[in-house]
């Protein structure tokens, strides 16, 4: 445990924006599940919605959103 005030605090916005990636990556994730799943273009669209936020925010890399992208769309066009 941290002694110093500054790194008290640091510790505090850690689990802060821990928590707060978290709930960014979880739903991202559910987007991506109820794109696959589903059939119609409005989940598709929810999904890529999702990855360009997370992908701006900088909670994943621009190649592996663009990735999953490409792989729903070839997904959703096999339907």
């Amino acid at each position: 445990m941290a002694n110093i005030k500054a790194n008290i605090k640091n510790i505090r916005k850690t689990e802060k924006r821990t928590k707060v990636n978290k709930n960014n990556i979880s739903a991202t994730r559910t987007s991506i599940k109820r794109a696959r799943n589903s059939k119609d273009a409005k989940s598709l669209s929810a999904a890529y919605k999702s990855l360009d936020s997370s992908c701006a925010k900088g909670k994943i890399h621009k190649n592996k959103a663009n990735r999953i992208k490409s792989r729903l769309a070839k997904k959703a066009n096999k339907k």
